[in-house]
């Protein structure tokens, strides 16, 4: 019997561009609203060697392994498939804001006249008819992936990186592990 996939992201911040194309991908697809990000793109500056240089985090819906969002919603609007994604059901929500409030990572909106709560749901339609997410197709860089999380554990990716810290909920997304200087060194 195959073992299920227990999936995430996977992002590589050493190759990261900052372009946002990922961040515009999902906003296009999902036809949200001006202002309305599920995948957010942030900038960090650090010092290399003496040298500031820009670092960034793409970040959406995290599918925590234990998602506070499931279990404080009165309404049962929110399932974790047996696949790892976290799913919305925005015709149960009745705009209470609680997943919002209890969403470490600020993955939840509400927005529209109804208020109705909105996030990430991996494009699991998407991987469903055995495609990839919009943000993983759009990365022109290829720093964005869907892994299984165990293998990315086992391959020794990282839980942390700058900007990203993980906690209780035990999110879904794996990091590719920071270069040293001397690796910086090579690519400057």
């Amino acid at each position: 019997m195959a073992r299920q996939v227990k999936k995430g992201f996977l992002f590589d911040p050493n190759f990261c561009i900052g372009c946002k194309a990922c961040e515009l991908a999902c906003q296009v697809y999902h036809r949200q609203e001006s202002g309305i990000n599920w995948r957010k793109v942030d900038t960090m500056e650090a010092n290399v060697m003496g040298k500031n240089k820009d670092l960034y985090l793409s970040t959406s819906c995290n599918h925590c392994e234990e998602p506070e969002c499931v279990r404080v919603c009165p309404t049962y609007a929110f399932t974790k498939r047996e696949d790892g994604i976290v799913v919305l059901d925005r015709e149960k929500c009745i705009s209470c804001g609680a997943c919002e409030e209890a969403c470490t990572y600020g993955a939840i909106t509400r927005a529209g006249e109804d208020k109705l709560a909105q996030k990430c749901n991996m494009c699991a339609e998407k991987q469903d008819a055995g495609e990839i997410p919009e943000c993983v197709r759009a990365c022109p860089m290829e720093t964005l992936r869907i892994v299984d999380i165990r293998v990315a554990d086992a391959a020794g990716m990282v839980k942390t990186a700058p900007g990203f810290k993980p906690n209780f909920m035990k999110p879904s997304i794996r990091f590719y592990p920071n270069f040293s200087e001397e690796h910086y060194v090579k690519l400057l």
